[in-house]
């Protein structure tokens, strides 16, 4: 084997390796929601909203049945975060939000949901009922 083809060899498994590790990371981490626009996945439908008081103030979002809001200790929204949502361990939803709360519309029932920030991830269950909205507030320490 010449010196170029045992190089060339080299280079393209040094590609595969990178490019598959590439791959891996975005099949990890789902894409950014659009900020506003509902989206269904399943049988379930998300918003990524409340950047601004306009945002959280949408009467749009009250026909929600679940709130999740993303907030540090003292209580000021964060942003960046991916929610989770499971029932009975299955992970229904992943939703990658730039906003501060992420609405999901399902059925009634019980949830666990989970936000990870910059690799620190908070969960709690949340009961959904047949009315109103629930609220579920993670907290995580200055970010």
């Amino acid at each position: 084997m010449t010196f170029q083809t045992h190089a060339a060899s080299l280079l393209a498994l040094g590609l595969i390796a990178f490019g598959t590790s590439a791959i891996q990371a975005q099949i990890d981490k789902p894409p950014a929601f659009p900020l506003n626009t509902p989206v269904s996945m399943r049988a379930i439908e998300a918003v990524c909203t409340g950047v601004s008081l306009d945002e959280r103030d949408d009467p749009r979002w009250a026909s929600y049945p679940l709130r999740v809001e993303v907030v540090n200790s003292t209580g000021e929204y964060l942003s960046d975060e991916q929610v989770t949502l499971t029932k009975n361990g299955e992970a229904l939803a992943t939703v990658n939000c730039a906003g501060p709360w992420v609405l999901f519309k399902l059925a009634p029932g019980s949830y666990r949901v989970s936000a990870d920030i910059a690799g620190i991830s908070k969960e709690s269950n949340v009961n959904v009922s047949g009315t109103g909205q629930a609220r579920v507030i993670l907290r995580f320490a200055e970010q």
